[in-house]
């Protein structure tokens, strides 16, 4: 089972990261002329963000933490007469302040921004100090705006190749049973049907993640008026939502064939015929899957395979009926009942 990969978006932020950084330090020491700039480019570098939203939060608190560190340090450096104490009383002092949720990710830098203004002797300085918060505010501002204007994240068309995938693999295992069902013997690997339902988690976490980077993604982007999903965003929630719901009942038809492959009593397996007609319903809903996953764009296709996919179900529920031995009727009905409720839970968004 494969994912999407994050490379190409994980390229693209490193670079801006790398020019937000040089870009901080040349304004901080040809600019502003200021002395060892080094949390200019610091703080550019964590403000580049995954989405512009996230780096406007993050600028707040990381101005808030290094302006929290300068105070800690000369407030240390005055109380402390020992260098080495004074690190120690820093570090823990800082680690501990930083575990206020309102700093997030910034607040572990307390401590060691606080050690690093001691040990570099800078402490003792004031002009120095005022100094390394002008860096933090400019580090800040040039990473925000690199982020802000250079490409701004989008992921619209990430969120919708996650849920694509995740919807091909469904589609691709619903096929593959169906493709054992026609054969006479089913085949040994039936246990890799439920694992792979099993690691379909996997898919369904890393498209809940996109989608929500994709709608965080559009506030203050820049890129946005410009940029057109396919699929809007709620609906391409409402599809994921579906898929997400349905895999448990996947899994659970993956787990019977394997039983009734196994003629685990009272778990027989049905008749040939009925195992062809079960077939038959697994790949419409294998269709039926594909085109869920396209959105409104295909919506006259989608209802007329799904009324074939329901004619297939009430052919099955009627072969169920008229099953009178105990064991195979079993079987069936252990395929038959997910194989409803996997279909109600695709058309109920």
């Amino acid at each position: 089972m494969r994912g999407i990969g994050p490379e190409r978006p994980a390229l693209v932020q490193a670079v801006k990261a790398a020019l937000a950084a040089v870009l901080a330090w040349l304004a901080a020491a040809q600019l502003f002329d200021l002395a060892q700039p080094f949390l200019a480019p610091w703080a550019a570098v964590f403000i580049v963000e995954a989405t512009v939203y996230r780096s406007l939060r993050s600028a707040g608190q990381q101005v808030a933490a290094v302006g929290i560190a300068v105070l800690l340090a000369a407030l240390v450096e005055a109380v402390v007469p020992w260098q080495v104490l004074g690190m120690a009383v820093a570090v823990l002092a800082g680690l501990l302040i930083g575990q206020g949720r309102w700093f997030g990710d910034s607040g572990p830098w307390i401590g060691i921004t606080a050690l690093l203004l001691i040990t570099w002797g800078t402490v003792t300085q004031s002009t120095l100090l005022v100094d390394r918060l002008i860096e933090t505010v400019l580090g800040v501002a040039v990473g925000l705006a690199v982020n802000a204007l250079v490409f701004p994240p989008v992921y619209g068309v990430r969120a919708q190749k996650v849920t694509w995938r995740l919807a091909s693999d469904m589609a691709e295992l619903l096929e593959e049973m169906a493709e054992a069902l026609r054969g006479d013997v089913l085949p040994d690997g039936t246990e890799s049907w439920t694992r792979r339902a099993s690691e379909a988690l996997v898919l369904v976490r890393q498209a809940e993640h996109t989608i929500e980077l994709s709608r965080e993604s559009r506030r203050l982007n820049v890129r946005q008026p410009a940029f057109l999903f396919r699929t809007p965003h709620d609906e391409r929630q409402a599809i994921l939502i579906g898929l997400r719901s349905t895999w448990p009942y996947i899994a659970e038809i993956a787990q019977t064939l394997r039983t009734t492959a196994g003629r685990v009593r009272p778990f027989d397996s049905p008749d040939s015929a009925s195992l062809k007609a079960f077939a038959t319903l697994l790949d419409r809903m294998a269709a039926v899957v594909r085109l869920r996953a396209e959105g409104t764009g295909s919506k006259a296709k989608f209802e007329c395979v799904l009324d074939q996919t329901r004619a297939a179900l009430d052919d099955i529920t009627d072969r169920l009926q008229d099953t009178r031995s105990f064991g195979p009727a079993t079987g069936l009905a252990g395929m038959v009942l997910p194989a409803r409720h996997a279909l109600r839970e695709l058309t109920a968004a």
